[in-house]
């Protein structure tokens, strides 16, 4: 009898749980009351349904203030995402395993992948390098040639023969030093899945699949039917159920923004706090990587964790804060905190675009600028990419001085990121000179905290 009725309780307060995550459910709102406009955004559109676009979501302050999908998709129809994936669910399990100490940013893979310990590179490899594409783990693509059509190992890993966890493992070579550059690999990001699900296995969910479906996606209300991960399986390695975190997954655009939604306010959601703030900037910050050629594709983002920044504005205009996730015809999530917006793109792709490429230049081109110029609350002022929005003075108390007894302190910023300035009857900076100068020059480094 008390099993029965700890089990009801259990029951209820579970279903209690999901009510309240559930909650939240989006607003819509006329583009014009949230600092956007509807002409613009309509313009866009119609290009974009013209690009092949399926769905098409733009959502600012928490309202979808333009939500359209091409006949026969909606709302609750899924897309694939390709490469999206990478970041919704690469991304995303590792935030939470990060989350939960149960593994670092920069422990050694090997400590994950036991067959890596003695490979002279491979054991130099971090779980940084894998996220960011610097692992050196050559990528499974040969000159255009469809995947399953690929000879040996690449088209091993594609045709998941006998799955794509041990070809990446054990068939994939590494062509460069851990770190030393960039270069995109698929099988990277795979072995990426293999360290995070080994990382879990102490944890009360033991694969990725489990891990976002009880910790990420009932919390933010998307249900069952609405995403799949893994090519809609899992493979069982060394005693691991893996499933893809590079591609393979399909989501409707709601879903996406959601996930979005939950990095944009730094893993809380409605109240609940389903991850530590300090995770999620560690996963969307520039992660400190070699970035892409910019000669080969000159507006390539960097890298965060499994996501795509625009730290050094590459996009330039696009406010710097912002970061992304996209995969193969253009599956695009682009988040931008400052301005308190989310936009999905899904579809085929947008033009003759491949991955090192032109691939970004289509996306600024009908995606980030159109997005950019639809913004009416703001009269956006550019430096070198960076979006200012305004600026305010600091009150005199919080001002420290450190020449007292000179004056004229014209100041500039320069090109290498440091302050020079010119100061006039005095001693210059503390310890100061020795002689006090009628014109004194000095470079001033670092940031304002030292």
């Amino acid at each position: 009898m008390n099993r029965k009725i700890t089990g009801i309780l259990f029951l209820l307060v579970n279903l209690l749980i999901q009510l309240t995550f559930a909650e939240f459910k989006w607003e819509e709102a006329v583009p014009e009351s949230e600092g956007m406009s509807s002409e613009k955004l309509e313009t866009m559109k119609n290009i974009l349904a013209e690009k092949g676009t399926k769905s098409f979501l733009v959502i600012r302050n928490d309202k979808i203030v333009y939500e359209w999908y091409a006949p026969g998709y909606g709302p609750q129809k899924r897309h694939y995402t390709a490469s999206l994936a990478k970041a919704i669910v690469g991304g995303t399990s590792l935030m939470l395993a990060l989350n939960d100490g149960l593994i670092s940013v920069d422990d050694y893979a090997c400590n994950y992948i036991p067959q890596w310990k003695n490979h002279p590179l491979k054991s130099k490899i971090t779980i940084r390098h894998l996220a960011t594409h610097s692992s050196g783990i050559e990528n499974a693509e040969q000159n255009g040639i469809p995947h399953m059509e690929i000879p040996g190992w690449k088209g091993d890993f594609w045709r998941k023969d006998p799955d794509p966890f041990t070809i990446a493992r054990d068939k994939a070579p590494v062509i460069f030093e851990p770190g030393s550059r960039y270069d995109y690999s698929n099988p990277g990001m795979a072995m990426l899945a293999y360290a995070v699900t080994a990382s879990l296995k102490n944890a009360p969910q033991k694969d990725i699949l489990t891990l976002l479906k009880e910790r990420i996606m009932k919390p933010i209300g998307v249900s069952n039917e609405e995403w799949s991960i893994g090519y809609g399986r899992g493979y069982e390695v060394d005693g691991l159920t893996l499933y893809a975190n590079w591609g393979g997954a399909s989501f409707t655009a709601r879903a996406v923004a959601r996930i979005g939604r939950l990095m944009l306010y730094k893993g809380n959601w409605d109240g609940k706090q389903l991850v530590k703030p300090e995770w999620v900037n560690e996963c969307i910050k520039y992660a400190g990587t070699p970035t892409p050629d910019r000669k080969t594709d000159d507006h390539s983002p960097g890298s965060a964790l499994c996501w795509w920044i625009n730290f050094d504005g590459v996009w330039q205009k696009v406010p710097r804060d912002a970061f992304a996730g996209a995969g193969a015809g253009h599956q695009i999530l682009l988040v931008v905190p400052s301005l308190n917006l989310i936009m999905v793109r899904m579809g085929d792709q947008m033009g003759d675009a491949k991955w090192g490429s032109s691939f970004w230049e289509y996306v600024e081109s009908y995606l980030f600028e159109p997005l950019m110029e639809a913004i009416t609350d703001i009269e956006p002022v550019y430096y070198d990419g960076a979006l200012i929005k305004g600026a305010v003075l600091a009150p005199q108390s919080s001002i420290t001085v450190k020449a007292e007894g000179s004056d004229n302190w014209p100041i500039t910023w320069a090109d290498d990121d440091n302050l020079y300035t010119a100061y006039g009857d005095g001693w210059g900076f503390e310890p100061k000179v020795e002689k006090k100068l009628s014109l004194g020059f000095a470079k001033i480094i670092g940031d304002p905290s030292n």
